[in-house]
Formats: structure tokens, C-alpha cells, sequence
């Protein structure tokens, strides 16, 4: 199974040293191959259109649900 913590490791290295033109390389290519996994994780379904309405019309309102 493929595991996303090299991509950390790669973020990590850029950030501590942004002099590095092979770790930028490194971290471009790393998130190419994690790609399929990042955009599943910001799935979130079909919007639903009274939200999106109200997301355009800036009235966003929060509500947070208990799930235990």
C-alpha cells in the first residue's frame, strides 16, 4: 500500500532549505505520484445548492455536529 509519508519527509527537507533546486524537483515529482491520494482526500461530494448559494452570497453559516 502506498504511504504518503515521504511526501512529509520531501516537504519538510524543501521548507527547512529552500536553496535546493533537487529537493524542489523531489517534492514536485513526489506530489505527482501522491496525486490520486491528495485529490481524494479534498472529495467531498456533489455541492449542494442551497450551500453554494449561500458560500457565493457570503451568509455561510456553521453549525458543528457531536459525533460520539
Amino acid at each position: 500500500m502506498e504511504t504518503i509519508h515521504l511526501l512529509r519527509e520531501v516537504l519538510s527537507r524543501v521548507l527547512a532549505s529552500p536553496e535546493t533546486q533537487n529537493d524542489e524537483q523531489e517534492l514536485f515529482d513526489e506530489l505527482m505520484v501522491q496525486k490520486p491520494r491528495l485529490l481524494k482526500l479534498f472529495e467531498v461530494g456533489p455541492r449542494n445548492p442551497q450551500e453554494q448559494r449561500e458560500i457565493e452570497s457570503g451568509m455561510c453559516i456553521y453549525s458543528v455536529v457531536n459525533l460520539s
